[in-house]
């Protein structure tokens, strides 16, 4: 999708160097404190997890210098999660994470368009739900996943003040008569 000041689509293998050049510094401002940021397993491993199977992707906001400016990516959940374990369909439930904007580039929009591509993407390959977590600490994420009709699911009671929310991707048909 292009847009005036820049354009999202699916990361490639060759997008892998320029999504991590985005991610690393984000995390690093984001999680000052946080160490080992590049040795998670799916930075790590960018193309391996975001590019080859179709259940998984990272689309990236590109500014007209092709630089990236935002993230988002989602992966089949899997269960891994204490606090909802057992909640979710692993089999057609996605979790979404990565998802950073510039700094100097929030509250434009761009992560508002960057979420709908992704829900289009994971109703394309078969999720009817979306999970993620955020910390309360974060600017702007918490309400930002309210404002996007995600769901509290759980609270963690840890010094992140982690908070577990999920979507359904089902379609309304009573949404849809009304509006329609």
């Amino acid at each position: 999708m292009e847009y005036k000041e820049w354009t999202i689509r699916k990361i490639t293998a060759n997008d892998t160097k320029p999504a991590l050049d985005f991610i690393i510094p984000m995390l690093q401002e984001i999680y000052p404190n946080m160490s080992g940021i590049v040795v998670r397993w799916d930075l790590a491993n960018m193309e391996e997890t975001y590019t080859v199977d179709p259940k998984t992707a990272m689309f990236a906001a590109f500014d007209q210098a092709g630089k990236v400016v935002a993230t988002i990516a989602i992966r089949p959940y899997d269960d891994r999660i204490d606090k909802v374990k057992g909640y979710y369909d692993v089999t057609k439930t996605a979790e979404l994470s990565r998802c950073y904007v510039d700094s100097s580039l929030r509250r434009q929009g761009i992560a508002g368009k960057l979420l709908a591509v992704m829900e289009d993407y994971c109703r394309s390959v078969g999720y009817s739900d979306i999970c993620l977590h955020t910390h309360r600490f974060l600017p702007g994420g918490y309400p930002f996943w309210l404002s996007r009709e995600f769901a509290v699911r759980a609270f963690g009671n840890d010094p992140d003040e982690t908070i577990y929310m999920d979507k359904s991707l089902v379609i309304n048909e009573q949404r849809l008569l009304c509006s329609g």
